[in-house]
């Protein structure tokens, strides 16, 4: 096998036209696991990444951050990805480069960003009995729509269920604390399984749960439309969109409650971060901010959208809360 080394001095060092030779060969590496392909690749979706975008310096880009991985070096920089999949969306070898980083995480940096997120949570629920689980996840309590999506649901007649487990576990996974996240994901799965499934605000405790054997969908699958109208602009959570594929159905809710859907400039599956998603806010968390800023500037009207996240981000509103405006 070649030095990553050698390889690394090569990427380096040649020219566009050999770049461009190299990303029509890359892709038919084959067996060649998913970080090699990736470490290799000149940078091909360099123009869709927010970190880059963000930070503007080359030790962020996906190609350099899988050479990071690869090589063991143990840099911040592999810790400075979202989970939003824009690299997947625009891969010929449709690979995630924060998939790929997961198993390069656990160290220090991991350790006090985790320490940061367990700080800003804090869940408090009274168990109730229901048909199904309602899991509302950390990011709903953060962004205050917890106690509102309770109200639509008992208004909307949904026989839902609440337990006081407290988090999915995604950020540990998202930062390589593995053992910890095993410990959350199986209180979660213990406690689902006594319904006939879960749904939740949050699209990424939902894609978790399902990675996990979990039967979980996004709130939005139980919501009915109420009449109201107007003019709003809709933002696509990226998990939402990209990973649950889940993308007409916010928009056929928000025409049957009377409003005029305006699209901005990224949207469905080419939708742009809003910067919260993951962990990337508790390791930098200015840059996060960059990110939300530069999405928000996407939009003309108010923005809406199905994702705690993304609603705290963008300063927008969840359809929930338009929802619980009338009912």
């Amino acid at each position: 096998m070649i030095n990553p080394k050698v390889i690394s001095r090569i990427l380096a060092n040649t020219d566009l036209k050999t770049k461009m030779r190299l990303a029509k060969v890359v892709p038919k590496l084959g067996k060649a696991d998913e970080v090699t392909r990736c470490m290799l690749c000149p940078n091909m979706c360099l123009h869709v990444c927010p970190v880059f975008d963000a930070e503007r310096r080359l030790t962020v880009s996906p190609s350099v951050k899988a050479r990071l991985a690869y090589l063991g070096e143990t840099d911040d920089a592999i810790y400075h990805c979202l989970p939003c999949d824009a690299c997947k969306n625009a891969c010929p070898m449709d690979i995630s480069v924060n998939d790929n980083l997961r198993a390069f995480r656990g160290g220090e940096l991991a350790l006090k960003a985790i320490e940061k997120f367990e700080k800003s949570i804090k869940v408090q629920t009274e168990e109730r009995e229901g048909r199904i689980l309602y899991f509302p996840g950390c990011r709903t309590f953060e962004s205050d729509l917890f106690d509102t999506t309770v109200e639509v649901l008992e208004k909307l007649g949904v026989d839902f269920a609440l337990t006081n487990v407290d988090c999915c576990g995604m950020p540990y996974y998202e930062l390589g604390l593995i053992d910890k996240f095993k410990e959350k994901i199986a209180k979660l799965r213990q406690a689902a399984s006594r319904y006939e499934g879960v749904i939740s605000n949050c699209p990424h405790c939902v894609h978790v749960m399902r990675e996990n054997g979990i039967k979980a969908a996004h709130i939005l699958a139980v919501l009915k439309p109420v009449k109201i109208g107007g003019d709003v602009s809709y933002h696509d959570p990226c998990i939402l969109a990209r990973k649950l594929d889940v993308v007409k159905e916010p928009r056929k809710l928000l025409a049957e409650m009377g409003f005029e859907v305006h699209e901005p400039v990224f949207s469905g599956k080419d939708t742009h971060c809003c910067g919260y998603g993951g962990v990337y806010r508790y390791v930098a968390p200015d840059m996060a901010e960059k990110v939300a800023e530069r999405r928000r500037k996407h939009f003309d009207y108010e923005i809406v959208t199905a994702c705690p996240s993304c609603k705290m981000a963008l300063k927008g509103k969840d359809i929930i809360e338009l929802m619980a405006d009338v009912l």
